[in-house]
């Protein structure tokens, strides 16, 4: 925890820094675009309780394999090396392996997500018809946070709704054809530790588990 409390503090101040900064030749088209991406996603140990009657315990960590997401973007370049943009990401981590005390309990479930994002952008244009990398700062609300822990054909989940994240961004966007694009970043988003509700074949809740991903994402870009 301490070492991602520095990542996104260093992160943070970076991308104020840079967005400081002016751009070199800037030069950029103004109007609206539309984004579709794949992600893949990393997601961190973590630990938390389970209170309830899924008789899972205290003293639980969780650590899950590499994750998928889905998502796009409807957004507006002001033609100043800014732009704004609405956001939706889905993405899913199956659970790896679930211990109490170094014990194994189950290795069945997922935590998954599904976000809609407020994101302002900075972009810095090197050269006419180039690559452009940008910089920028997501607020998102949390339509939904799940976590799944399967006992054989028996489903449980818990879940949160409404809550506030942030996501830092870097990443370049490589000019196609036309009014085509591709975009290639990289996404931090930190929700933090929540308490999850029961929501299907338990009762109870977990504290608090930690949703803190990380990911890799490529999209393809239409401007009009």
């Amino acid at each position: 925890m301490t070492v991602i409390r520095t990542f996104f503090s260093c992160a943070l101040t970076g991308c104020f820094a840079i967005a400081t900064m002016p751009a070199l030749a800037q030069s950029e088209p103004q109007g609206f675009y539309v984004t579709a991406y794949a992600q893949a996603s990393r997601l961190s140990s973590t630990s938390f309780d389970e209170i309830g009657n899924a008789n899972l315990g205290t003293g639980l960590k969780a650590e899950f394999d590499a994750g998928l997401g889905l998502g796009g973007d409807i957004g507006y370049q002001y033609g100043n090396g800014w732009a704004a943009e609405f956001e939706w990401n889905w993405r899913r981590h199956e659970l790896k392996s679930l211990t109490r005390r170094g014990a194994s309990t189950v290795n069945e479930g997922d935590f998954a997500s599904n976000i809609l994002f407020v994101n302002g952008l900075r972009h810095f244009t090197l050269s006419e018809g180039g690559w452009t990398p940008y910089v920028g700062l997501g607020v998102g609300w949390v339509q939904e946070i799940d976590f799944d822990i399967n006992a054989g054909a028996t489903e449980r989940a818990w879940s949160k709704q409404g809550d506030i994240g942030v996501q830092l961004i870097g990443g370049v966007e490589f000019p196609l054809a036309d009014a085509w694009s591709l975009t290639a970043d990289v996404r931090l988003l930190r929700l933090g530790k929540h308490e999850l509700t029961a929501e299907e074949g338990v009762t109870g809740r977990l504290a608090k588990p930690g949703y803190n991903p990380l990911s890799v994402q490529i999209g393809v870009r239409r401007r009009f």
